[in-house]
């Protein structure tokens, strides 16, 4: 069986002025904590400073490994960290990853 890499892609609509202090809950928070999830491979954290707009990419071995963490409370704790600076509910979606660059 093919094991398919999969990336979730949640965006966030934040306070504008947010944006520094959305990016070091990430940095400090976020991907140590992703780290050391099972199946975890990567994470960026796209900032639109303009719109508001904050895209989190995580990239998994698997859609398992990252729908299981999803089911053990992991990603909603992590979501959660922005409610704060949350102008709407985040969207999330789930895409099998076709090609990525090493």
């Amino acid at each position: 069986m093919e094991i398919i890499m999969y990336a979730r892609v949640t965006t966030f609509h934040l306070n504008v002025k947010s944006m520094e202090e959305a990016t070091k809950i990430y940095e400090d928070s976020i991907i140590p904590e992703a780290k050391k999830q099972k199946g975890f491979q990567k994470a960026f954290f796209l900032v639109n400073r303009n719109a508001g707009k904050f895209v989190s990419i995580t990239i998994w071995e698997s859609i398992e490994f990252a729908l299981n963490n999803q089911k053990s409370g992991y990603f909603q704790n992590q979501i959660d960290k922005f409610e704060k600076y949350m102008v709407v509910k985040p969207e999330v979606e789930g895409y099998s990853v076709g090609a990525m660059s090493i």
